[in-house]
């Protein structure tokens, strides 16, 4: 019989729980980062079907885009309010000014989680009259963004979706040409036109 010695029972033992721990360790992280990989969305990109979302604005009011992209385009814009998206605030109630009686409505997506009177306080300060819209879970920010960090502008905040549902536009607010966007909401605009159904009027002399 070969004796037992302690210690290399000893080290055995030790290397087998170091084992154990590092395999438990790899098995944690891989779970972990596929929780996260499966709590990611996987954001739209032109093309795209937009993410449908019901989210009441701050006069209490509904909105649901599936609704009102099935009667005209929106133009959606994700913000945190932050000085650089204020200083744009003027510049988007210029579109709206403009093409809110042409078919498309301009509303506005804030990211600041559960923060409201920020929100109001600029909204007051500015005179905002187009759509704003509370998310306090970030549910819609998460469907466009991929992921929902509170407070932080994503880098496409600026979509817009044609009569359908259908993304024709995505792109970073403060990155954007002004006649670039407006040329592409003009085009929208002609191309509901023409999709009109006319009944054709018939002269028989």
């Amino acid at each position: 019989m070969i004796p037992h010695n302690p210690l290399h029972i000893h080290k055995l033992v030790l290397y087998c729980l170091v084992a154990s721990c590092l395999s438990l360790g790899t098995i944690f992280i891989q779970t972990t980062a596929s929780a996260q990989t499966n709590n990611k969305e996987i954001a739209p990109k032109v093309g795209d079907s937009a993410p449908n979302f019901s989210l009441q604005d701050f006069k209490g009011n509904k909105f649901t885009l599936s609704k009102l992209t099935k009667t005209k385009g929106v133009l959606l814009w994700f913000t945190n309010l932050c000085a650089g998206c204020q200083s744009q605030i003027p510049t988007v109630l210029s579109l709206k000014a403009e093409y809110e009686k042409k078919g498309v409505e301009v509303a506005a997506v804030s990211i600041l989680g559960k923060d409201r009177k920020t929100v109001e306080t600029v909204l007051k300060e500015n005179k905002v009259s187009f759509r704003f819209l509370y998310d306090p879970n970030g549910t819609a920010s998460k469907r466009y963004s991929g992921e929902y960090v509170e407070g932080t502008c994503p880098l496409k905040n600026i979509f817009v979706i044609e009569k359908g549902g259908k993304i024709v536009f995505a792109n970073h607010l403060s990155g954007v040409q002004m006649n670039e966007l407006k040329k592409l909401l003009d085009k929208l605009i002609s191309d509901v036109m023409q999709k009109i159904d006319f009944i054709p009027i018939v002269v028989i002399e």
